[in-house]
Order: C-alpha cells, then structure tokens, then sequence
C-alpha cells in the first residue's frame, strides 16, 4: 500500500504520468491484485481503527495519515477505469470520524514533513488544523 501512495504523488505532482505506457500497465495490474483481495482493504481501514484507540508515543500519527491517504489515492487512482466499482464502495466516514476524535489531541504534523504533492483534500494531514493558503501552494508544486 505504500506503492500506492509513492505512485499518487507522483501523479499529483506530474499529470503526464498517467499518460505513460508504465503507469497504465501499473494501474492495470496493480488493479487486477487490488480486486482480488479487496478484504486486505477492508482489513487495512480496521487495523487503522484499532490504532486509532491507543495512546500514540511517536509518529503514529504520520502512519494514520500515510494509511488513510492510500485508501483514497485507491479510491482516486481507479476511478474511471474498469475497475472503479470494486473501489468506489470503500466507506471512509467512520474512519475520518475516528480520525477527527484522535486528531483533536493527538493531530497534527509540521509541514516540513508532509509530504509535497499531497492535495488539501487529505485534511488528515493538517488536522486539527486545516492548510493555509501558503501550505495549498506549496501542496501544488
């Protein structure tokens, strides 16, 4: 799932990407793992949940949000494709309601460590907060 993140930045950062023979196989193929076991997904949401209830002692948080945003650059990255039913169904808002609870004490990250590329719909990254104007613009570059 990691993959998954690295390979939505990139794409975020650099559109053309997609356009690539590469990439195109990538999705296809990564697509095709992805639906055949769609209950590693499932489990992969629950096992954030579950973290989400201990007391974090480190960067526990940029593992929420490294996990969260693979779950919707998934969502993101196949829709459109044949493949965009298998993924579209992924439900999100109990585990952004449990990262809405935690975040409210134990959120937030510097921006020096959020990862360049990644949009400011991933509000997880933020949270508490929510991005500034400047951070938008160094989000896009």
């Amino acid at each position: 799932m990691d993959d998954i993140v690295d390979i939505y930045i990139a794409l975020k950062t650099n559109p053309s990407i997609e356009e690539d023979t590469k990439f195109q196989d990538y999705i296809r193929e990564s697509a095709i793992e992805l639906t055949s076991c769609t209950d590693y997904i499932y489990d992969f949401i629950f096992k954030m949940e579950q973290d989400l209830c201990y007391t974090f002692y480190s960067n526990e948080w940029i593992g929420i949000c490294w996990r969260r945003s693979a779950v919707e650059a998934i969502k993101e990255m196949y829709q459109n494709t044949c493949f965009e039913e298998h993924f579209t169904d992924l439900d999100t808002e109990e585990i952004d309601d449990h990262i809405k609870a935690k975040g409210e004490y134990e959120g937030y990250i510097p921006q020096a460590q959020i990862p360049i590329g990644i949009p400011s719909s991933h509000w997880w990254w933020w949270y508490p907060e929510t991005p500034t104007t400047r951070e938008i613009a160094n989000i896009q570059k």
